[in-house]
């Protein structure tokens, strides 16, 4: 269960970040206040990072529990379970850089200008 949020919710949060400092651009033009910008992508990235780190977690226990290997008996549900958690620790990761990533030009360039 550990997984879920880091496959689905971190790229949800990702698009979510770039639309709230989409629409904080305005404001923070009108008071010149770039604190706000500068402050979404904060917890952002520390919550996509947190939900990457609980999906690596649930894989580094299912590996550690001897998950991770198919059985003789042919039940692959433990097998699947393993591919998913690093599946969702890749799109978490994948997620944080992202938000990472539109954080760069967003702190380089000025919301006003244009």
């Amino acid at each position: 269960m550990l997984t879920w949020p880091a496959l689905l919710l971190a790229p949800l949060l990702a698009l979510t970040e770039q639309s709230i400092v989409y629409a904080l651009s305005t404001p923070t033009c009108q008071t010149q206040r770039e604190a706000y910008l500068h402050g979404v992508p904060i917890v952002f990235i520390a919550v996509t990072l947190l939900f990457t780190a609980m999906a690596w977690g649930e894989a580094r226990r299912l590996r550690r529990d001897g998950l991770a290997e198919p059985h003789a008996d042919g039940d692959r549900r433990a097998l699947r379970r393993y591919f998913v958690a690093w599946i969702a620790v890749g799109a978490g990761a994948l997620s944080s850089l992202v938000v990472a990533a539109l954080w760069v030009p967003q702190s380089v360039l000025s919301p006003c200008a244009g």
